[in-house]
């Protein structure tokens, strides 16, 4: 696939899918006879049963809350890294280790951010008078040493969660794959249909996923 779609957007990207699909199949139908009122429901059959097999995939509440927290501790601390910027810049210090860090925030990379702020937290401590005495709180290490163990916690709580669902596509990829070409192929169909209409868009793949994706882009801001 030319974008990427994560396994676990299959059955809500399907399920998008279907409710134009629905809407339009007896015009689809009119093009692309084989897209029938039985395809229609072999398609919907599909989403049910890999919605069926995720259903099965019983995550506890602190996994399930696991990646919602971690961006929340990561969002709250690329706001006191800012502090920190505008500290150093005062102090007429280098900002470079700590705009690595918020580099590897923004990248959702948390195993380097945590690195990054193992190798900070020193420079903090060499200088920590001169960021103290332009602003820095004097309980900001402590900050550093809690922030570093609670990612750290989140982490590999988030990829508990990760790991089980790579095991859970990995026993049943055919299902996925089946479901993917009934993605695929309504789309491309849908297309064609309604090329140059206001209804294009509802079958456009990468403009569905980015309407998925778009609260938790908002979340994370």
């Amino acid at each position: 696939m030319a974008f990427s779609v994560r396994f676990e957007e299959y059955v809500p990207l399907g399920s998008f899918l279907m409710v134009s699909f629905s809407r339009d199949q007896r015009e689809i139908e009119g093009k692309f006879p084989k897209l029938n009122v039985a395809y229609m429901g072999d398609f919907q059959g599909q989403i049910d049963k890999v919605k069926q097999l995720e259903g099965k995939l019983h995550l506890t509440e602190k996994q399930k809350a696991a990646t919602q927290s971690l961006y929340a501790k990561a969002d709250e601390l690329n706001g006191n890294l800012n502090f920190l910027s505008s500290y150093m810049r005062d102090a007429e210090l280098s900002t470079t280790v700590v705009s690595e860090v918020k580099e590897e925030l923004h990248r959702d990379d948390i195993e380097a951010a945590v690195l990054g702020l193992r190798n900070l937290k020193p420079y903090v401590v060499a200088h920590q008078a001169a960021l103290e005495a332009n602003g820095m709180a004097t309980n900001f290490l402590t900050y550093l040493d809690d922030t570093i163990v609670i990612l750290e916690d989140l982490n590999t709580l988030q990829n508990s969660v990760m790991n089980a669902r790579k095991e859970l596509v990995r026993a049943n990829i055919l299902q996925y794959k089946d479901l993917y070409s009934y993605i695929s192929t309504v789309a491309e169909k849908g297309k064609l249909v309604f090329k140059g209409s206001g209804k294009e868009d509802e079958y456009i793949i990468t403009n569905i996923i980015a309407r998925m994706r778009a609260p938790e882009r908002k979340d994370k801001e």
